[in-house]
């Protein structure tokens, strides 16, 4: 009920006592709406657990994220094996034994290995590195796309990308394919510099045309000073659902296939490739990375710059929540955070 005594600015007069308690109140009010509105910014989870057994690393890494349920769903796993040479060039066969038995406790239907290696036939080198026969141990299914046929191709235009002629994809991925990705981290001697989630990527597009003239993708890509770019670009065409980084160990100089070996025997995961690779980027500068990526601010290197202009995941380092178990993983992890949300030299003025 509204009052009916008349307005008198003698009764709306406040002691200093009063203005004072009321300024406190108010303070209070506007701390108390800027902490719901900073509770409300984005925050990704990077789950990062140190560890030296490669299987329990991996198991606390992955669950670390929450409970995961692919509904049936057959999922397609990329690992690393663009070359025949061993950890951390490719992809551990234990850290691969153990990624398939956690897809298969959450429930998904068959799982699949896809892979198109850039230096030399996929399935000479699944030979290689014993995988054909840990595939069969596992009841895995490996899909080497470079024994498709034409009609499993299908081309796709990459609209406002550095791809003259779009690029050819096999025709099971799309965006509504779940896809698994298991990566190594490492420089990158050829151009890309890093390779991580976005790199590994290029595993999953053909060399070669398999329509009209003949084209050679791969040296469009290697050959175009764009290549950073065109990297994050064709990630455009599928998204992950899962990304698992094996950084027991990673290279810092060289790469991909050899170079000089780190040892920061940790493991990191997250459903966000660009926090994935920007988490991987500032652990290669902890260990000291160089010299690209040592003098490089983490979200204006130029491939994950671009992954955020075109919207495929975290925006910025202060997005990254790292999730830890302990006190160790929880100090590299302010270390890696630090390093994420450095900000350009001209920012600083």
């Amino acid at each position: 009920m509204r009052s009916s005594r008349p307005f008198s600015l003698r009764s709306h007069q406040l002691t200093r006592r009063e203005f004072a308690k009321q300024v406190v109140c108010a303070s209070a009010s506007v701390a108390l709406r800027q902490g719901q509105e900073s509770a409300k910014e984005i925050q990704i989870p990077v789950s990062l657990i140190k560890a030296s057994d490669r299987a329990s690393g991996l198991r606390a890494v992955v669950r670390a994220l929450g409970p995961f349920s692919f509904d049936g769903k057959d999922v397609y796993l990329k690992g690393n094996f663009n070359s025949a040479d061993a950890y951390p060039a490719t992809t551990h066969p234990e850290t691969l034994r153990v990624v398939v038995e956690l897809l298969r406790e959450g429930k998904c239907g068959r799982v699949l290995l896809a892979e198109r290696s850039g230096m030399g036939s996929t399935r000479a080198i699944w030979d290689r590195l014993g995988i054909s026969e840990l595939a069969e141990d596992l009841g895995l299914a490996l899909l080497a796309l470079d024994d498709l046929t034409a009609e499993d191709w299908r081309k796709e235009e990459i609209p406002e990308s550095h791809w003259r002629q779009g690029v050819e994809l096999p025709r099971f991925l799309n965006r509504d394919t779940c896809v698994v990705q298991i990566c190594n981290l490492k420089t990158h001697r050829f151009g890309g510099q890093f390779s991580a989630s976005l790199k590994n990527s290029i595993g999953l597009i053909a060399k070669h045309s398999h329509a009209g003239a003949p084209y050679n993708y791969m040296e469009e890509l290697h050959g175009s000073t764009s290549q950073r770019l065109m990297i994050a670009e064709v990630n455009q065409v599928y998204k992950p659902q899962l990304i698992v980084v094996d950084a027991l160990q990673v290279f810092v100089n060289g790469g991909p296939e050899a170079g000089e070996l780190a040892s920061p025997g940790l493991f990191l995961a997250s459903g966000d490739r660009v926090a994935a690779d920007a988490a991987g980027f500032a652990l290669l500068r902890h260990h000291g990375a160089g010299p690209a990526l040592g003098r490089s601010v983490v979200f204006e290197f130029e491939q994950i710059k671009r992954a955020v202009e075109l919207d495929l995941g975290a925006k910025s380092g202060k997005e990254v929540q790292f999730l830890t178990r302990d006190t160790e993983s929880e100090n590299i992890a302010s270390q890696l955070k630090a390093i994420l949300t450095e900000m350009p030299a001209e920012d600083k003025k």
